[in-house]
């Protein structure tokens, strides 16, 4: 009687085994760019690479610039985080002591009952808090979060380099490529 009661239930489970292990295939865009053939077009490539290597260079001066001077700023904003965490701590501590508290009176409040096959207790399920605890804040995770608020690291100069060499008779194209799960070529 028990097996015919897990049957629905293990084949269920089978039935998910069998569709997650045959898993989709995964593709990502591949660029491959095709220079010009003429001389002139070749310069013109060149000089399209000479000015996104100005660009990169400049860029990354730029935001190191930009990390050197949010570095005051991290301590500051680190405090905040701190009062920040303190008052979310003691928020969630109120929080807990209250559920806490709630807990105990419906384990009071239980009493048997007559149920259509016998007597039971009341008993409420006992379930987690609701809310999460708060994280404490790290120095590191402050200063992450002021960079990626304040300083930008990519500055667009790769699609203006895209566009440079199209420009100058180059072909960009795009290609899908299989790189997990691929299914077998015909």
């Amino acid at each position: 009687m028990r097996s015919l009661a897990l049957t629905p239930l293990f084949s269920a489970t089978a039935l998910f085994a069998a569709l997650t292990g045959c898993a989709t295939p995964q593709y990502q865009n591949h660029v491959r760019l095709i220079p010009p053939t003429d001389a002139q077009g070749l310069a013109c490539v060149h000089d399209c690479d000479v000015q996104k290597n100005l660009c990169q260079t400049h860029c990354q001066t730029r935001y190191q610039a930009c990390l050197k001077e949010i570095e005051p700023k991290v301590e500051a904003s680190y405090t905040d985080a701190l009062k920040h965490y303190e008052n979310e701590l003691e928020q969630y501590a109120a929080a807990l002591r209250h559920y806490e508290l709630q807990m105990r009176f419906d384990w009071l409040n239980s009493y048997p009952y007559r149920h259509p096959y016998g007597w039971y207790t009341r008993m409420m399920p006992t379930l987690p808090p609701p809310y999460l605890e708060p994280v404490m804040p790290t120095r590191e995770s402050v200063r992450a979060q002021l960079q990626a608020s304040s300083c930008k690291a990519d500055c667009g100069c790769l699609p203006a380099e895209d566009s440079c060499f199209v420009g100058c008779g180059g072909q960009r194209k795009v290609e899908l490529l299989c790189i997990e799960n691929c299914p077998p070529e015909k």
